[in-house]
């Protein structure tokens, strides 16, 4: 079955909204908040619910700006979760200034959140050595934010493929 998913890229002040997750089998590791529709829902309504449960906040405005194709099967954590396939909307996203975020419904594995610094996202994306890097992503959140971190311009219909 296929499934769709909102997820939020929040930037403020040259820092990156993030989902702080850990399993026993990978390690402290970060992902952008989001998470699938429900049915009835509009993908928009699943991205406000998805920030008001992971998060405890609003989003005041959002631009999409690209799709990624998610396979679990391909995925470096295919052993956590098995047969999943889904297809990503990615949403620049603002919200109001906070510093407290209070999940409602934190994922399996979720420990927090943390504005990461994006200089150290570039660094972390651009390493190969896993020992190096200053933050743990998924191999295909890493691949996308090394693309939009390039050079701040995100063209949403490039032929860049996000699949794993």
């Amino acid at each position: 079955m296929i499934r769709n998913t909102a997820r939020a890229l929040i930037i403020q002040d040259g820092l990156l909204l993030a989902i702080k997750k850990e399993r026993p089998e990978v390690g402290v590791y970060y992902t952008l908040p989001g998470g699938a529709q429900e049915i009835g829902e509009t993908i928009a309504q699943t991205l406000q619910r998805e920030c008001l449960e992971e998060l405890g906040i609003d989003v005041a405005e959002h631009k999409f700006i690209c799709i990624r194709e998610y396979i679990s099967k391909n995925h470096e954590y295919s052993f956590i979760m098995k047969e999943v396939h889904a297809v990503e909307f990615i949403y620049e996203c603002s919200i109001h200034v906070t510093n407290t975020f209070i999940s409602s419904q934190a994922d399996i594995g979720q420990i927090g959140t943390e504005w990461l610094p994006i200089e150290s996202i570039k660094q972390s994306v651009s390493e190969s050595d896993q020992l190096s890097k200053p933050y743990k992503f998924p191999v295909t959140t890493n691949d996308f934010l090394k693309e939009y971190f390039s050079d701040q311009i995100f063209e949403p219909y490039r032929n860049m493929n996000y699949e794993s």
